[in-house]
Parts: structure tokens; C-alpha cells; sequence
């Protein structure tokens, strides 16, 4: 059941960035479009035919998407060791699980009202970079999250170049031309999610530099940032990545 419903969170991951990215590149390339993050996505499925059927079957999607990281983590089902690393990369899962749980919540808060109405993942950046900063240690906070975030953007760049993806996928079904185009799809979608992070990560380093937590931005932030040319080219990666997040939804190897 816990696989099943991890297979669906990730087609439902899928789905939103492939509008996220579809979106962001027609802003890019001038043909209308919006830079926004995953709230945008989900205020455009909801504002279609059966939207608020398809944002709960999201909402499901995510809820089990969440679970099997937690249970994943905790049970060290896909053997990644106690070792320094293995623990790194478990918690790394725990981190993803409370991402998704966070957007699950949002999901579930449409649904209930009806529409967004929270001001976006921009503004919740800047509220909560101000509350942080507010703190004692609160600019080092920032920096030091800023520059978690950043390391993690360049991590992205570097599996897009590596891109072994076999370790956690079952490639071996699919015929070699397909498995190849899979592969650089795959590279370009992770690859645009790194920089993506990487201007996140940097804007809240800036915003702690400058003692200004009007700096920090969330997606939307960071797609309206980059030159038009390369925000098309971005949009167009994310929504590569929302192949890559269908093709782990059928080929990824899930243990619970």
C-alpha cells in the first residue's frame, strides 16, 4: 500500500512541476506564462474541469510520498548504512518528507478554502527569513540555511553531469534509444532544479549579508530573477524534471 501510494506522490510531483515549468518557460520565451512555484500549479489545476478531484488525488499522492521517506528513513529500507554518510543520506529523506509534508498541507489548505490565498511561497520566504532574523543568531541562521541550500543546488549540478541513475531506477526495461533519451532528459531536468536552488540558497545568503530579509526569495523568486532567455531554458528543465519524477512514479525501486 506504502509503495503504491509513494508511486503515486511522485506522478503527482510530477504533474505539478511539469506545470511549474511549462508555465515558467511561456513566461521565458514571451509567450504569457507566470514564474511561480507550487502554489501557482496548484491554483491552475484546481481552476480546471474536476480540479478539486485531481489536487486530492495529489494530496493523497503526497501523503504517501511522505510516509515512505519517514518509514524509509527510519527502517533504512533501501540499505543505506549507519555509516556517516548513510545517516546523511536518510536524513537528507526525513528533510524531503517534511518538504512534501509542508506542500501537502498547502494542498489540503486549498481544498478547503478554495483557492491560494496565502500570498505564495514568495512571501512566506521573506516572513519567515524576517521572523528568523529577528532571533539572536538569526543572520548566521540564514547564511548558514542559505548556504545548505546552495551546496545542495551544486550537489543537483553534479548528478546531472553524473546522472547514475541505474542505482535507483529499472532502466533495463526499457529499449536502449528510449533508456538513452530518458537518461538526458533526466540530466536536464535535475540539472535546472540545481540552479534553481542555487539562486534560492544565494538570495538568502544576500539577505543575511544585507540584513534584509526583503532579498530572500522561493521559486517564484528565483524564476523571475534569471534573464528571460534563461528562464525559458529553466521552465523547460523543470518540466523535464517532472518527466524524471514520472518515470521514478514507474520505475523506481521502492522497498518498505
Amino acid at each position: 500500500m506504502i509503495e503504491r501510494l509513494a508511486r503515486l506522490g511522485y506522478a503527482a510531483i510530477g504533474v505539478v512541476y511539469m506545470i511549474v515549468g511549462g508555465l515558467a518557460a511561456a513566461a521565458g520565451f514571451g509567450k504569457g506564462g507566470a514564474t511561480g512555484g507550487h502554489e501557482t500549479a496548484f491554483q491552475f489545476i484546481l481552476e480546471q474541469p474536476f480540479g478539486k478531484v485531481a489536487l486530492a488525488i495529489i494530496a493523497l499522492g503526497m501523503i504517501g510520498y511522505v510516509l515512505w521517506r519517514f518509514i524509509s528513513a527510519a527502517t533504512d529500507s533501501e540499505h543505506r548504512g549507519s555509516d556517516a554518510k548513510g545517516l546523511a543520506i536518510r536524513a537528507g529523506s526525513i528533510g524531503r518528507g517534511l518538504a512534501y509534508a509542508a506542500i501537502c498541507v498547502e494542498v489540503i489548505r486549498i481544498l478547503t478554502k478554495g483557492g491560494s490565498g496565502g500570498g505564495g511561497g514568495e512571501q512566506q520566504a521573506r516572513h519567515w527569513t524576517a521572523e528568523i532574523m529577528d532571533k539572536p543568531f538569526g543572520r548566521w541562521l540564514i547564511a548558514a540555511v542559505g548556504l545548505g541550500i546552495v551546496a545542495y543546488g551544486a550537489y543537483q549540478l553534479y548528478a546531472a553531469w553524473d546522472a547514475k541513475l541505474s542505482k535507483r531506477l529499472s532502466l533495463g526495461q526499457m529499449d536502449d534509444r528510449v533508456r538513452r533519451k530518458v537518461v538526458t532528459i533526466s540530466r536536464f531536468g535535475i540539472g535546472a532544479r540545481g540552479i534553481v536552488f542555487f539562486v534560492i540558497g544565494g538570495s538568502l545568503v544576500m539577505a543575511a549579508l544585507k540584513h534584509n530579509p526583503s532579498a530572500a526569495h522561493g521559486t517564484s523568486g528565483a524564476l523571475a530573477a534569471l534573464p528571460p532567455l534563461a528562464l525559458g531554458f529553466v521552465g523547460l528543465g523543470l518540466a523535464a524534471y517532472g518527466v524524471y519524477a514520472l518515470v521514478n512514479a514507474r520505475y523506481r525501486r521502492i522497498t518498505t
